[in-house]
C-alpha cells in the first residue's frame, strides 16, 4: 500500500474528522467528510505526504472544511446551502391553494390571454414560444427573426400586460 493511501485511510477513520465535521456543519457532516476526502484524493501525493510529515494535516483538513461551508464560491456550499439552521429538505411543507388564489390565478391568465390575442399573429407566436420556456436566442435561431426584434416583441407584450394590470 502506498503512503498516500495509508494517510487517507487514517484520516477517513479518525474520530477528530467526524467531530470537526459535526461542529462545522451539523446537518451535512457526513457529506462534508466525503467532500474533504475527495479533495485529499485529488491532491498531489507529495503535498499530502508533506502536510502529514510536518503535522499540518489536521489543520489543513479543518480549514478546508470550514472554507467549503462558509464560502459561497465553494462547491460544497453551493450544493448544501441551507436556509438558516434548518434542513430545508426534511421540512414537511404543504402547499394550500385557497379558492381565492385559484380565482386570482385564473383572472391573471385570462388577462394575459386577452392582451396577447390583441397582437399580430407572429408577435403572439414569439411571445407564446418565449412563455413556454424558449429563450430569445433560441427563438431567433428557429425563426430567423432578428434577436433585437424578438426582444422588442417580448418587451412590448410584457409592457402591455403590465399596463392591463394597472387598470
Amino acid at each position: 500500500m502506498y503512503i498516500k493511501d495509508k494517510i487517507l485511510i487514517e484520516v477517513a477513520t479518525s474520530d477528530w474528522l467526524k467531530q470537526a465535521a459535526k461542529n462545522i456543519c451539523p446537518l451535512h457532516h457526513e457529506d462534508l467528510q466525503q467532500h474533504l476526502l475527495l479533495i485529499l484524493c485529488e491532491m498531489p501525493d507529495y503535498k499530502l505526504i508533506d502536510l502529514n510529515k510536518n503535522g499540518y494535516l489536521k489543520y489543513f483538513c479543518v480549514k478546508v472544511m470550514f472554507n467549503q461551508t462558509k464560502s459561497p464560491r465553494q462547491a460544497f456550499n453551493r450544493l448544501f446551502a441551507t436556509i438558516g439552521e434548518y434542513d430545508v429538505h426534511s421540512l414537511d411543507l404543504v402547499e394550500v391553494d385557497s379558492l381565492e388564489d385559484k380565482i386570482t390565478k385564473e383572472n391573471q391568465l385570462t388577462t394575459i390571454e386577452k392582451v396577447v390575442s390583441k397582437n399580430q399573429w407572429y408577435e403572439r407566436e414569439i411571445f407564446t414560444q418565449w412563455s413556454n420556456g424558449n429563450s430569445a436566442r433560441s427563438i431567433h435561431r428557429q425563426t430567423k427573426i432578428s434577436l433585437r426584434e424578438v426582444l422588442r416583441v417580448i418587451k412590448e407584450i410584457k409592457e402591455q400586460i403590465n399596463n392591463e394590470y394597472e387598470r
